[in-house]
């Protein structure tokens, strides 16, 4: 059913990011609370990642390849309703263990991903001329590699695998999750919606690039996370393994670089605005990041993983999240072009600020998990001032760009 073309083109997505957003409140409370809380930090994260990223993903993707394919806006009414019933489903059925609703959940939400994935490959073949059509290619291996994720997933939920496979699909659940659904995404939008967010100009060529590198990129990262499964037989093969994934994992390294560099490039020719250090954070973090990953799975540093799956939320999705409701904001809650100026006007105030305070958190965050029970007594309020000082630093722009439009703003 064809929706009227809203005054933002980014109307239609407001539901989910209102969604996206409750979620990523509920992930701020369950962080703050720790172990008090069901589940704990470790629900926190599927807050984050099923939750939040999972709904701002879907929509996202769906706009972009309708706009970069040229084909027409369509609300899908259902989407949005099925998803999040699967997703809390799963959600309520993790901290119990009630394995019936995790897999349901789990069902539902793999199946509202494929369908998507049906929908961005038929647009693609249909699209004649498009300059972009590889970005929904990448789209459509994201999708892909959540459904594998979800499986995966699903598996560990419910408790079937035999336990010398349960470390490897961990390992493997999370990477595809985390590089594949969020930075395959993330990676793919950047190229062009990374320049227009902080109102520059892409770089000529930066496009070919990326769609010749993240194109190698993905088939190695799911090469990867395939070797990584593989380690379950265990005995000598192991250590090949693991070098070998190690090996795939910096070809993906090597095309995020590639493309990241390229933003930051055209980022940092651009004017001062609300979204430009946001922007930069995520080059340098996803960049830092990946190359990180190659090293701990070439040298088998698991202990260091839940820091450095840390590190790709709080210092690359979530100020990623933050950058584009920042841009967003303006034109969803602001009904005449001076009401829009003055909405920007407010957001750039202390936004520099705000960034170096996320950041400084972040980093805080992630040495703190990195280090462990080495920092003593002093660890634990070193994690919950962290986490304030992000919560303090994102929350507010957050909220304030998925509220309902206001009537004009007044001059001070």
């Amino acid at each position: 059913m064809q929706q009227p073309t809203p005054i933002s083109p980014f109307g239609g997505a407001v539901p989910n990011l209102r969604v996206a957003v409750a979620y990523l409140v509920a992930a701020a409370v369950w962080v703050v609370a720790g172990a008090a809380l069901p589940g704990g930090r470790w629900f926190a994260v599927h807050l984050f990642t099923l939750g939040a990223l999972t709904n701002l993903i879907l929509v996202f993707t769906e706009h972009f390849g309708r706009t970069l394919t040229r084909a027409p806006e369509q609300h899908i009414r259902w989407q949005l309703p099925v998803l999040n019933v699967g997703v809390l489903l799963v959600l309520v059925g993790l901290p119990g263990g009630w394995t019936v609703a995790v897999a349901a959940g789990a069902t539902v939400v793999t199946g509202v991903v494929f369908v998507a994935y049906l929908r961005l490959r038929r647009l693609r073949k249909a699209a004649v001329g498009a300059r972009f059509t590889w970005v929904v290619r990448g789209y459509e291996r994201a999708h892909g590699a959540f459904i594998h994720g979800a499986i995966l997933g699903l598996l560990l939920g419910v408790g079937v695998l035999p336990g010398a496979w349960h470390g490897p699909a961990r390992l493997a659940h999370l990477h595809v999750n985390v590089l594949g659904w969020g930075g395959l995404t993330l990676l793919c939008t950047l190229v062009f919606f990374g320049p227009t967010i902080t109102r520059t100009r892409i770089l000529p060529g930066a496009d070919e690039r990326a769609a010749g590198v993240l194109r190698h990129g993905a088939t190695a990262l799911t090469v990867a996370v395939l070797l990584l499964l593989a380690t379950g037989v265990g005995g000598a093969a192991v250590v090949p393994l693991r070098l070998a994934a190690a090996a795939a994992f910096a070809v993906f390294a090597w095309a995020a670089t590639v493309t990241c560099v390229a933003v930051l490039r055209a980022t940092l020719r651009a004017k001062p605005t609300a979204t430009k250090a946001p922007l930069i954070a995520v080059c340098l973090w996803f960049v830092a990041v990946v190359w990180a990953d190659v090293a701990i799975v070439a040298t088998g540093s698991w202990r260091l993983l839940d820091a450095l799956g840390l590190a790709i939320l709080v210092g690359v999705l979530l100020p990623a999240i933050t950058a584009t409701l920042t841009f967003l904001a303006p034109m969803l809650r602001g009904p005449t072009v001076p009401v829009r100026a003055q909405i920007i006007a407010r957001l750039e105030q202390r936004a520099v600020t705000r960034a170096v305070v996320a950041n400084v958190a972040a980093v805080t965050l992630v040495t703190a998990a990195a280090v462990g029970t080495a920092l003593g007594p002093g660890g634990a309020w070193m994690v919950r001032a962290g986490w304030l000082a992000l919560l303090a630093a994102i929350v507010p722009p957050l909220l304030f760009a998925v509220a309902r439009p206001r009537p004009p703003l007044l001059d001070a």
